[in-house]
């Protein structure tokens, strides 16, 4: 039975273990990136704007398109005209059927569409007469414009390519957005994994100590005054533990299920030590940013739809002119060969005018309404220049000096830990004050949260001008995603 006991908690410990998920910084970057829900909403945004970029392209494409009647059936009494000139109600059955087949094709320069079809329809009379008539349209050719109109085409090559060309951007500062997100998750939980085992540390040190002092006190070495100071610490220490192990389980699920797991995953944190030794000089970064950043796409394609707000109103406000011609073959018959033979020719021109006359000044409003826009967004877009290289600036200046503060919190830490055994062990040699023990107890645990800090600003600045610049100043190459 002892010997079953020891196995089974040989087991025990062994399945508990495998089942621990140990995780690093990077680790968490990349399950992020391909597991976390924020990964497939930016997955999905890209998409969008691809098929968006995708059915652009394609309107430029000729289509085909077949249209149809199969059949349409029409029971109906009808006033007819008779050969004398009067009218009389006859009794109609109307059965009709027609096969249209055209191929059209835009003509974006001026902003057209002309097209090429051939087409059949049947008709077929029953009642007080009948009759079965075939219209056959062997040929047919077609333009329409509106001149001097609103050319859509023409704005859609200039913004379409922007607009994509932005989204392929976004996309990568999307992930770098989330690797900062998780960054900050990765922090969370570290910082209170390592709070956890400090507080469980300061508990077991301050029970030590208080077991100590209660002898010392049963040997009047120490005042009761001091005794019970220590108690007070010990059952701080205590309460300072279990809240620790409380944060240390919130921070735990919430990076379990930020990286799609299950928010049951035993997740522990490992801290690495090696970062990256480099600085950035900022005039490198502005031009890598000015490169690359989709902010200043969504500038150049925010001033042209403003220009295109303006020609738009401008159009429909003014004089214009819709062009519509055909050309084509067409014959009737009663039967379906005869409809092919001779075909005759049929054209159709029409040219629609339209000229407001009187507006009371509405179209001119208008008009200066969207120009003072168009203006409006042009000075917008110079401030966000400025502030654009501010946070440049800001961004890498923010980097270099926290890769500094990193360094010096990391040997603050050393520092005060050290610090804070030398005290203990003077304390339990009785050379020094309870106070003084305190006092370095505390410095130890501010010493620490200041070095997670640390470790998180430098690692969010770091993303933060990946961000920025798109470009990778450790690997010195252009980030692609």
């Amino acid at each position: 039975m002892k010997y079953f006991l020891i196995i089974a908690t040989i087991l025990l410990i062994s399945v508990s273990t495998n089942a621990q998920r140990e995780l690093s910084l990077e680790d968490v970057i990349t399950e992020a990136k391909s597991k976390s829900i924020r990964s497939k909403q930016i997955e999905n945004r890209y998409q969008n704007s691809y098929w968006r970029n995708f059915s652009y392209k394609k309107q430029f494409l000729p289509s085909l398109i077949f249209e149809g009647t199969l059949p349409q059936l029409q029971r109906s009494i009808s006033s007819v005209t008779q050969p004398d000139g009067s009218e009389s109600f006859v009794n109609r059955n109307v059965f009709s059927s027609s096969a249209n087949l055209r191929l059209n094709q835009v003509v974006p320069v001026v902003g057209g569409n002309f097209f090429v079809g051939t087409g059949l329809d049947h008709i077929r009379l029953s009642g007080n007469s009948n009759s079965i008539t075939y219209l056959s349209r062997p040929i047919e050719f077609g333009y329409s414009q509106n001149l001097f109109g609103f050319n859509q085409y023409k704005w859609d090559k200039k913004i379409e390519p922007l607009f994509f060309n932005e989204a392929q951007l976004l996309k990568t500062e999307e992930i770098e957005e989330l690797s900062k997100e998780s960054v900050n998750k990765y922090f969370d939980l570290l910082r209170s994994q390592l709070s956890m085992k400090n507080a469980e540390k300061n508990y077991l040190n301050n029970d030590t100590i208080y077991k100590i002092g209660k002898g010392r006190y049963g040997y009047g070495k120490i005042a009761e005054n001091e005794l019970l100071q220590l108690e007070l610490s010990l059952l701080n220490a205590e309460i300072a533990f279990e809240q620790e192990k409380v944060n240390f389980e919130l921070n735990r699920q919430r990076l379990a299920t930020f990286l799609g797991y299950s928010s049951n995953e035993n997740i522990q944190l490992k801290l690495d030590s090696i970062v990256p030794d480099f600085e950035i000089n900022y005039a490198e970064a502005l031009k890598r940013a000015y490169e690359l950043n989709s902010a200043l796409i969504q500038q150049e394609r925010d001033v042209f739809e403003a220009e295109m707000n303006v020609a738009r109103v401008k159009s429909s406000n003014r004089f214009s002119l819709d062009l519509t011609a055909t050309f084509g073959l067409s014959q009737t018959a009663p039967t379906i060969s005869e409809a092919y033979l001779s075909p005759q020719n049929q054209e159709f021109v029409s040219l629609g005018v339209r000229a407001p006359l009187i507006q009371w000044g509405l179209g001119k409003g208008r008009i200066r309404q969207a120009k003072t826009n168009a203006e409006l967004v042009k000075s917008t877009i110079e401030q966000e220049k400025i502030d654009f290289d501010q946070e440049i600036f800001v961004t890498v200046a923010n980097f270099n000096l926290n890769k500094k503060q990193l360094a010096v919190s990391k040997r603050a830490n050393e520092v005060a830990d050290k610090r804070f055994f030398v005290s203990k062990q003077r304390y339990l040699l009785g050379k020094t004050l309870i106070t003084d023990l305190q006092i370095a107890q505390q410095e130890k645990d501010r010493s620490l949260i200041n070095y997670i800090n640390a470790y998180r600003s430098f690692w969010v600045s770091y993303y933060d001008v990946r961000k920025l610049t798109h470009y990778d100043f450790e690997q010195n190459n252009v980030i692609e995603n």
